[in-house]
C-alpha cells in the first residue's frame, strides 16, 4: 500500500459486533530494525526487546484506541475516549524493506485501566516521544487486566517511496493467530521466535476509509 493512503485514520467495521461490548484496537509495526533502538533509553516495561516478525526486527505503536463501541448505524467502530496513543501513520525508512503494519482488535472488559503514569506507554508519555512507542509487546498487552479475546486482525505492508521498486503492497493474512516471546541474540538484536498456538477467539476485522477497501481475510496474528 502506498505510504501516502496512510496519512490519515481509516474506519474499522468488524462484522460480529454485539452492540454491547466493548473494544481495544492496536496498530503495530512488526518490522522495526532493532539496530534502530538503543535498549539503554528504554523503559523495564519494554526490555526485553518485544520480537518483531521477522529476525532482528522489533516492534513500534502506531496507534491504541480503548473504549470502542460499535455502530448499528453503518457497522463501523467508533470511538468514546480518546486515545491512548495517537494515531501516526505508516513510516518505514527509506532504504529499508517494506513494512508489516498489524490492527488488532481485542474485547475491553471490565477492569480495564490505561498504562500508569509512569509507564512510557501512558497517554502523557506514548505522545510526548517516539522512543516511548517503540518495542511494544502485544503479548504482554494480551495479558493485562481487562484485556479479553484478541477477537480480529488485518495488516498492511507498507514500503518508504525512496526504498526503490516494489513500493508496497496491501494483504490479508492467512495464519492462525500466534503468540511469540522476545529472545535477544548475542549481538544484541532480537531473533524471531517460534511461534506457539494463541488460544484466544479470532475473526474478521475490515479496513477502510482513506485507506481505501481491503478484502477481508483470514487472521494474521503475530504478537510480538
Amino acid at each position: 500500500m502506498a505510504q501516502s493512503k496512510t496519512s490519515a485514520i481509516p474506519t474499522f467495521n468488524y462484522r460480529a459486533s454485539p452492540s454491547e461490548q466493548t473494544y481495544t484496537l492496536l496498530l503495530v509495526d512488526l518490522s522495526i530494525p532493532s539496530s534502530r533502538v538503543d535498549p539503554s533509553e528504554l523503559a523495564p516495561a519494554q526490555l526485553p526487546l518485544a520480537a518483531g516478525v521477522n529476525a532482528n526486527r522489533t516492534t513500534r505503536l502506531h496507534f491504541w484506541q480503548a473504549g470502542l463501541t460499535f455502530s448499528a448505524t453503518d457497522g463501523t467502530l467508533v470511538n468514546t475516549t480518546e486515545p491512548v496513543a495517537f494515531y501516526n501513520g505508516p513510516m518505514p525508512p527509506a532504504g529499508d524493506i517494506a513494512h508489516d503494519y498489524v490492527f488488532y482488535l481485542f474485547q475491553q472488559e471490565a477492569g480495564f485501566a490505561p498504562p500508569p503514569e509512569d509507564s512510557p506507554f501512558n497517554v502523557n508519555n506514548v505522545n510526548a516521544e517516539s522512543m516511548n512507542r517503540m518495542s511494544f509487546s502485544v503479548q504482554r498487552f494480551a495479558q493485562g487486566e481487562g484485556v479479553g479475546d484478541l477477537l480480529a486482525a488485518n495488516y498492511i505492508r507498507v514500503q518508504n517511496p525512496g526504498s526503490g521498486s516494489g513500493g508496497g503492497s496491501s494483504g490479508n493474512g492467512t495464519a492462525g493467530p500466534t503468540a511469540t516471546s522476545s529472545m535477544p541474540s548475542a549481538t544484541g538484536g532480537v531473533v524471531a521466535p517460534s511461534p506457539s498456538l494463541f488460544t484466544g477467539s479470532a475473526g474478521r476485522l475490515g479496513v477502510g476509509g482513506v485507506l481505501g477497501s481491503m478484502a477481508l481475510g483470514s487472521v494474521l496474528a503475530l504478537l510480538g
